[in-house]
């Protein structure tokens, strides 16, 4: 009897955290604000009733504002990763057995392709990586709702104490 109880426990404690995490296409109303979920599961925010429009960054945004450039940067980072992270260490482990083997072309082939792939991979992933942070930087900064809020601060001036009132 308790094993029954206690799994009828569990299945209604699934059953209601699964529906807390659906809306199927329901409305939350946050102040203002709407947060609109799609019955496939992408959301779009909404604020001011239909006045502005922001999606998160993605691969979408990224072709949409940037094109080729947000292209260059995310096929510069793919190729980076591959390079660093595959080529190398496969060329490193070629290169550790044709030492076992004792073999010279082998072991230089390797060694020079593992040179390469992270001579050229590490550069390219940084260059890839730093472009996307500057795109998404951009991106918040010109598209991503601005708060409306202000602030009031006080702080060490070069004449003693200051109140700046920000907003």
């Amino acid at each position: 009897m308790k094993k029954l109880v206690f799994f009828l426990a569990l299945i209604l404690l699934a059953l209601g955290a699964n529906a807390q995490n659906n809306m199927n296409g329901e409305t939350l109303q946050l102040s203002g604000e709407e947060v609109i979920t799609n019955p496939d599961g992408q959301q779009h925010i909404v604020i001011d009733h239909n006045t502005y429009v922001w999606r998160p960054f993605g691969d979408t945004m990224g072709y949409a504002v940037y094109g080729s450039r947000y292209r260059k940067a995310k096929s510069n980072c793919g190729w980076g990763i591959v390079l660093a992270a595959v080529v190398a260490p496969l060329s490193c482990a070629y290169f550790v057995y044709s030492l076992d083997r004792r073999e010279a072309p082998g072991a230089i082939i390797g060694g020079a392709i593992m040179a390469a792939g992270l001579g050229a991979g590490i550069p390219l992933w940084i260059k890839g990586q730093r472009e996307l942070d500057w795109m998404l930087d951009d991106y918040t900064r010109r598209y991503a709702p601005k708060p409306y809020s202000s602030s009031v601060t006080v702080g060490p001036t070069m004449n003693g104490m200051g109140l700046a009132f920000n907003f």
